[in-house]
């Protein structure tokens, strides 16, 4: 969605709000900011940027200015009318001064339609404290989309309130087409190729039981795919430009994976599927100690292909428990979580599909064996990413940390251990403490021997008292992921109300 319709949408809502007669019922509030890292080593330190909409530069001795303004219009009891416009300039960083968000929603009870860019919190895991989501996650810049679902667990009719579902569909487009094309020329010895264009599909369905009960279940599965676009590279010895155009009929063929259209045309042979597929499975069970208190355990099974959705791929997955204290006033902790992350099996080394060739070859194989799932990696769309980090699970390191520029996940074969506790010190002091440690194997492709291994590790602290927030804390990285890195970070916000 091009920028200026997004802009005059949020310019019509701002009118709206302005010229409603009753003031009490619009509101326009906007939020300011300030934050600064400083420290030592190559990068900033590795919790202090990620799962955060990419926010905070990777570069070190970063900082930015963010300033951002928020309207609710209410057109009737049920129909709510939003729009908002977020702002970022930023200093040592790959981007100087950017729109972070801009997006108009509009929302009928539980139910919404939104268009733009808009940062969005995983549905199931713990924002603050998990390591994230593998497909939908928080780590990348906003994709602008044109969206469709729920705000929030809605009950389903006639089923006396056993059953809840959340669902959300999209359709977007990566923006960062000129930061690819620049990153595979500025570092020519280290690519062979990039794509441009990307058009983006994502959704999600998940069903729970009712959530006012000892014990409840949730389960459901998320999808994303990378589809069209322009593919540039090196082939045999020589340059040459791919492209997949996208029609009407592409954006249903997205939706489950099917059979590539382009598979005999143009040579733009991407395996037999159209698109860039992947996603993950999730089964959540929940048991409420008491009104206050929380326990949640989880498995978060990820897939890139058929394989993966059989569960074809072993541990791989996120494995958790999680803790949740929901006691009014100060509590010593608040939340806390315990992860564990593999994401080494991928399927198994080999992948020799009868699929992947054409006719009479095709016919002729009758051995098949299914794997090298190649998580985050893809041989049309290089990556799954967006201005180098990936949109998922930031455990595999994103093509932005390669230090000699190349464009692609060099180390998507990962095993991590992660804890991280939340809580109140005081009525205005909150804390915040992660821990991980990861061992990353490389590729099937290109595998790290010895495997390479990194402990990070955050302490910070927030003091919050009426529209003022301000927060202190360091963060190192050691190891030889990310190098050793040592980062204080400070940073200062004001949220403040026009109407």
């Amino acid at each position: 969605m091009k920028h200026k319709t997004l802009l005059t949408m949020t310019f019509l809502l701002a009118a709206l709000s302005a010229n409603a007669q009753d003031s009490l019922q619009t509101s326009v509030t906007y939020d300011l900011s300030a934050e600064m890292a400083v420290g030592t080593g190559d990068f900033t330190a590795y919790h202090l940027t990620s799962n955060r909409h990419h926010v905070l530069a990777t570069r070190p001795n970063t900082g930015y200015v963010r300033g951002a303004v928020e309207a609710e219009h209410p057109l009737s009891r049920k129909l709510m009318l939003t729009g908002g416009m977020d702002m970022i300039a930023s200093v040592h960083a790959d981007h100087k001064a950017y729109l972070q968000q801009l997006y108009a929603n509009l929302r009928f009870d539980k139910f919404f339609f939104e268009v733009g860019s808009r940062e969005h919190n995983a549905v199931l895991r713990n924002n603050l404290l998990s390591v994230g989501a593998f497909a939908k996650g928080t780590n990348a810049k906003p994709i602008p989309q044109v969206r469709i679902g729920t705000t929030d667990f809605w009950t389903v009719p006639f089923t006396k309130g056993w059953l809840q579902i959340h669902f959300e569909g999209g359709y977007g487009k990566f923006l960062d087409s000129q930061y690819r094309k620049d990153i595979y020329n500025d570092y020519r010895d280290a690519n062979y190729k990039y794509s441009t264009g990307i058009w983006y599909h994502q959704k999600h369905l998940y069903f729970r039981t009712n959530p006012e009960k000892r014990f409840y279940v949730t389960a459901g599965i998320e999808h994303v795919a990378q589809f069209g676009g322009n593919k540039y590279g090196i082939e045999n010895g020589k340059y040459v430009e791919k492209e997949k155009s996208v029609g009407l009929k592409d954006f249903f063929d997205i939706i489950l994976p099917r059979g590539d259209k382009n598979y005999f045309e143009n040579g733009a042979m991407e395996d037999w599927v159209f698109g860039n597929h992947l996603g993950s499975m999730t089964v959540q069970l929940s048991w409420n100690i008491n009104k206050s208190h929380m326990v949640q355990a989880y498995l978060e099974a990820p897939f890139e292909d058929g394989s993966g959705m059989r569960k074809g791929n072993g541990w791989d997955g996120l494995w958790g428990v999680e803790y949740t204290n929901k006691a009014a006033g100060r509590q010593w902790v608040r939340g806390a979580v315990i992860e564990y992350f593999q994401s080494t099996n991928q399927g198994g080394p080999i992948h020799y599909d009868r699929g992947d060739y054409p006719e009479p070859i095709r016919s002729q194989i009758t051995d098949q064996v299914v794997g090298k799932d190649e998580y985050y990696n893809h041989s049309y769309y290089v990556s799954y990413s967006h201005y180098g980090m990936t949109p998922g699970n930031p455990l595999i390191t994103s093509p932005i940390y390669n230090k000699d520029g190349f464009n692609a996940f060099r180390d998507n074969r990962v095993k991590a251990w992660h804890v991280a506790v939340n809580g109140d010190i005081t009525d205005h002091i909150s804390y915040l403490v992660k821990g991980t440690y990861r061992e990353g194997l490389g590729t099937y492709i290109q595998p790290i021997y010895p495997k390479r291994h990194s402990f990070d590790a955050l302490l910070q602290g927030t003091y919050t008292k009426g529209p003022w927030q301000v927060s202190a804390a360091y963060a190192f990285d050691k190891g030889n992921i990310y190098g050793d890195c040592s980062t204080f970070n400070f940073k200062i916000g004001y949220h403040g109300k026009i109407l």
